[in-house]
């Protein structure tokens, strides 16, 4: 009786610090299951025989179809690039064809349709370009606050010449922006912020003769871009729509200029879309 309570506690101890291997006699993990019971007795175990193994690491995490788990909760399957394997399936009832797991502020995770997050910006004042050239750009009044991750700016403004008449030979290129600076007020000079980094950067916009604004013709017409922005701050930050840099060809006066541009016209409007 003595010998048979000295084996078990041998055992037992072998089970408390060792790793146990279920229909493997050679675990690589605390807990190994090797499903198919085909992996090698001794040695590494190969990427083909792992794909029906589960283990639990010594820290915790769990593998599937890998002894090696990185994560909390590592799934490989044999799926490719090009002929992917889903690893998990979660049926909890509001499944669906092309739903994404969304989650709660807690973290429990739900089925739901893609919803596109769009953020809209604010209608300012606006300010009058005159046509002329200029190598500076002003706010507008108009901005938009975005959060952390990188978004696509889309913007709709309008046009509206005022002022004496062009001629056809006269044109003027127009170009904005956002600025991150605090403390500028509309009509003051504004510098691109570095957080507009990559292409786009600009939405550009055209004047073009002729018009004969005593009749009424002033020629409006809408413009719409894109600015792309990635906020890397870790919090929300106000972008101020700014406009300038302007190139003129034929004749240049201050005697014409674009009402208000970026003002809270009707037709403008600035929203942005992540796309981290």
């Amino acid at each position: 009786m003595k010998k048979i309570s000295i084996t078990l506690l041998f055992l037992s101890a072998g089970l408390l610090f060792g790793q146990v291997g279920i229909n493997t006699p050679n675990p690589k993990a605390i807990l190994h299951i090797d499903g198919s019971k085909n992996n090698e007795a001794t040695g590494n175990i190969s990427p083909a025989n792992q794909a029906d193994d589960v283990v639990i690491s010594s820290n915790g995490f769990i593998g599937i179809g890998t002894n090696s788990p990185a994560t909390s909760i590592d799934i490989k399957t044999k799926g490719t690039a090009a002929s992917p394997i889903s690893g998990l399936t979660i049926q909890d009832g509001s499944q669906y064809e092309n739903y994404v797991l969304t989650s709660d502020a807690n973290g429990r995770g739900l089925w739901k349709p893609i919803i596109l997050g769009l953020t809209r910006g604010v209608n300012g004042a606006g300010v009058n370009i005159p046509f002329q050239a200029s190598s500076t750009y002003v706010y507008t009044g108009s901005y938009i606050d975005l959060g952390p991750g990188k978004w696509l700016v889309s913007i709709t403004q309008i046009v509206a010449p005022i002022g004496t008449n062009l001629a056809a030979a006269d044109w003027m290129w127009l170009r904005s922006t956002f600025s991150d600076e605090t403390g500028i007020a509309v009509g003051d000079l504004g510098v691109r912020s570095n957080d507009v980094n990559s292409m786009p950067r600009f939405m550009s916009t055209q004047i073009q003769g002729p018009t004969s604004m005593s009749a009424g013709n002033s020629r409006y017409t809408m413009t719409t871009g894109n600015v792309y922005i990635e906020n890397t701050s870790g919090t929300t930050k106000r972008y101020k729509y700014i406009v300038g840099n302007a190139v003129v060809a034929g004749t240049a006066t201050s005697a014409t200029s674009i009402n208000a541009y970026g003002g809270n016209w009707s037709e403008n409007l600035i929203y942005a879309t992540p796309t981290n």
